[in-house]
């Protein structure tokens, strides 16, 4: 990958993007379509805590100059110095609720509109990084500081199409192989193009809300006791076991640190650690392309019922940062 990376970039001079004035105008154009949303969304932040509307952080530019960034509060108002020098993982329960919408809508960040008018950041860019996650985490990373040669920006290519989490090794080399490739054509087809994926996502988790609101009144209690947890049900994702003999099955439902499967044939030994293989078929462009996932794994739990006698909750932990992204990305939807 870094022989990629190092061939395709090596004498890249970055070229600018969009016309100033075009990129003024549609920053002043989304700020005004955003103004009465904003103001909603900043009535419902104040009321869920009492805390603060906008966060204010420092995140690197251009050639790695320090600005302020603005975006709406999702996490609760000690988050950052929990947080430190690293990244939210799943499992840190600091977003507020609402926050929680913004972040999957990716709302959060209409304020950052503000940086792109100031001249900090544009349009479409590699994400901005704060200066402490840079120097534990991103400053080894061959090729990373090529980021730093164009402005960031609120929409990413790496930002829109990889799941939260992935691994800054993967994200880089996106940035880096769009930061090569851009032009203005491309950039304007990429901003259709995210304006509907986001639409999309919008439309989708408003949908969601509603229906778990619903929930929530029918159940009470009970719902706020449920899993906190969520569980997805792939389709036509399938595991194989190998232990001897091979063992295949299907995944019932799975999360980020467990899997439930069905298998065809019971398994021989249940204490001992297994090297898993999911596998997922899908078609795309009229072709039928497979994901493959590895990793390891150990059974915690067994059950059986009418329809599938070989049942087991599987824990099990990503192999390498490549095989989470693939997890996130084609078996959690």
């Amino acid at each position: 990958m870094n022989h990629y990376v190092a061939r395709s970039i090596g004498a890249a001079v970055p070229v600018k993007r969009w016309s100033r004035w075009l990129e003024l105008f549609v920053a002043w154009l989304m700020l005004l379509c955003a103004l009465p949303m904003t103001l909603v969304f900043a009535v419902i932040i104040k009321l869920q805590d009492g805390g603060p509307v906008f966060y204010r952080g420092t995140r690197l530019g251009k050639n790695r100059e320090p600005f302020t960034l603005y975006k709406f509060r999702t996490l609760v108002p000690d988050a950052e110095s929990i947080i430190g020098a690293r990244l939210l993982a799943p499992g840190q329960k600091l977003e507020t609720p609402f926050g929680k919408f913004l972040r999957d809508t990716h709302l959060d960040e209409l304020p950052q509109v503000l940086c792109v008018i100031k001249g900090d950041m544009a349009l479409i860019g590699p994400r901005p990084e704060r200066p402490a996650v840079y120097e534990t985490i991103c400053k080894e990373i061959p090729f990373y500081d090529h980021r730093f040669r164009v402005a960031p920006g609120i929409l990413g290519y790496s930002q829109l199409f990889t799941p939260h989490g992935t691994d800054k090794r993967i994200r880089s080399f996106i940035d880096n192989y769009y930061i090569n490739k851009r032009r203005i054509r491309s950039d304007l087809l990429f901003f259709v193009q995210a304006s509907l994926v986001l639409s999309q996502r919008l439309i989708r988790h408003c949908l969601r809300l509603l229906r778990n609101t619903g929930k929530r009144i029918i159940h009470g209690r009970q719902w706020e006791e449920r899993r906190d947890t969520r569980r997805y049900r792939p389709r036509r994702a399938r595991v194989n076991l190998m232990c001897q003999p091979p063992i295949q099955g299907r995944i019932v439902n799975i999360t980020y640190d467990a899997m439930f499967v069905a298998l065809s044939h019971p398994l021989p030994e249940q204490d001992k650690e297994l090297d898993l293989v999911l596998t997922k078929g899908f078609f795309r462009k009229a072709r039928f392309r497979k994901k493959i996932c590895r990793m390891r794994g150990k059974v915690i739990r067994s059950r059986a019922t009418p329809q599938e006698p070989y049942c087991y909750l599987i824990q099990f932990a990503e192999a390498t940062p490549l095989n989470r992204y693939l997890l996130s990305k084609y078996f959690m939807g």
